[in-house]
């Protein structure tokens, strides 16, 4: 990664070739629930990983357009959405639980 400073000048602001391989410490996607991130992906990434990207853009695709449907549905039907770690603030989306408060919390 490069950072471009406004005289013009760029230099390497992280050597990704450098950093260590951190493995994610993540559930098994059968303990996920339905609507967790990895869940959701799973087809995305697994065609990308075997690098079928017009498999990758099918279930993206796919993903998508299930996700306008239920929101046309809920929106039909005036339901809001309940979320599970993030709530409104103004016209942003906070996390509920900030890597600073949990820091702070476990301070004490």
């Amino acid at each position: 990664m490069y950072a471009k400073y406004a005289t013009g000048e760029s230099t390497v602001f992280v050597d990704t070739k450098k950093l260590p391989i951190i493995k994610k410490k993540v559930r098994k996607l059968e303990d996920q629930n339905e609507y967790e991130s990895r869940c959701l992906w799973k087809d995305v990434t697994f065609n990308l990983k075997i690098r079928d990207i017009d498999a990758a853009t099918e279930a993206k695709h796919r993903l998508e357009e299930r996700q306008r449907a239920e929101a046309r549905e809920r929106k039909e039907k005036e339901i809001q959405w309940e979320t599970r770690l993030f709530h409104e603030d103004g016209e942003c989306w906070v996390y509920d639980e900030p890597l600073l408060k949990r820091l702070g919390a476990a301070k004490h």
